[in-house]
């Protein structure tokens, strides 16, 4: 309230000085905001002289807190113009200090952003190596630690004393204990998750009753779009608990197929239509030889039945439809060819005469 009154009272007793003050202020601010996409450029580029791409300069994590930084400059450059009274410049000069706090916190996280040319460095110096969803992981780790360092930096420049947060955290240990033990559970079930590898990023999963794509895997929880397109969040402790079905690991497919003849189909074309089968499948690129099995199954209700059963290379879901149906009609033109009639489910009904 004191801050507000403070500057209600120095625009109640403004003078012609302050008036020129005050246009000379925006001057200020006006030239940093149009000036400060250049000024951010020209930092950048001085720390990345070898590089010639322009979009390669703007993309730097740091290209827009500091475009940022120097429209705040520009700014607190105008309440210096201003001579505002002590205590209230005071007050703009430690927001100024928080803000270049985050700013410059903002900039070293995005330095950590799993797509970033420095993060990619980084990993190739150190010799990380790793999925997506591990490297996303340590990502996030990462920025989480530099943005926790800046909000105690941030508290201290508050006037805060830390070492009485701490010892208050000491006594109230139990509480947040009690109250952080799901999250505690669910971050060490995601770092299990990036240690064991059950799933990466990109992966179709099953999950008791759930089934999707995996989009994001954080500290506490997983994300997968199901069929539906709906995000579905489970969380970590959930599914190391779980038996997970992951359909992506999958190296082949398997094709099941009963086929039904007419009960009155004779032998010799049955046998016949087996072995055309067997070599039709034999030739196509796709399907595992060792894994042909054609054979005349059993003689149901129905008529004679005939199970082809394979592996397929091909794993993609909508590949596999595709697959599925030229086997099919493959089969239909074959059974064709053959003068055969395939069977269909029959009931017999006897009538009893008086």
């Amino acid at each position: 309230m004191n801050f507000l009154n403070n500057i209600l009272d120095f625009f109640r007793n403004i003078t012609l000085e302050n008036i020129i003050d005050i246009g000379i202020g925006l001057a200020i601010i006006v030239v940093f905001k149009i000036f400060s996409s250049s000024f951010a450029y020209i930092i950048v580029k001085m720390f990345k002289f070898k590089v010639k791409d322009k979009k390669k300069i703007k993309e730097n994590g740091f290209y827009k807190p500091l475009k940022t930084f120097f429209v705040l400059l520009g700014i607190y450059l105008c309440a210096l113009a201003l001579r505002l009274p002590e205590n209230i410049f005071g007050i703009i000069n430690k927001i100024f200090r928080i803000c270049i706090i985050i700013l410059t916190a903002k900039g070293f996280a995005n330095l950590f952003d799993s797509n970033s040319e420095t993060f990619n460095k980084i990993r190739e110096r150190l010799h990380i190596n790793g999925t997506d969803s591990t490297i996303n992981f340590f990502s996030k780790i990462a920025k989480a630690l530099i943005y926790i360092v800046a909000a105690f930096i941030a508290i201290s420049e508050l006037g805060y004393d830390l070492s009485g947060l701490v010892a208050g955290l000491g006594i109230s240990s139990v509480v947040i204990a009690l109250a952080a033990q799901d999250i505690a559970k669910s971050f060490i079930s995601g770092l299990s998750i990036i240690s064991d590898k059950p799933f990466n990023i990109g992966d179709y999963i099953e999950v008791n009753t759930f089934a999707g794509t995996v989009e994001d895997i954080t500290f506490r929880t997983t994300r997968i779009r199901d069929a539906e397109n709906q995000i579905i969040v489970l969380p970590n402790s959930m599914l190391t608990n779980a038996d997970i079905i992951n359909a992506t690991k999958r190296e082949k497919r398997r094709y099941y197929l009963l086929l039904t003849l007419d009960l009155n189909t004779p032998l010799e074309k049955v046998s016949a239509l087996n072995e055309n089968i067997k070599a039709a499948l034999n030739t196509h690129p796709s399907i595992e030889k060792e894994s042909i099995k054609v054979f005349f199954n059993t003689v149901s209700a129905n008529g004679i039945d005939i199970s082809i059963d394979f592996n397929t290379y091909i794993t993609d879901y909508v590949e596999f439809l595709k697959f599925k149906e030229e086997i099919n009609y493959n089969l239909l033109n074959m059974i064709k060819k053959a003068e055969i009639e395939l069977a269909y489910p029959s009931q017999s009904i006897y009538l009893k005469k008086e």
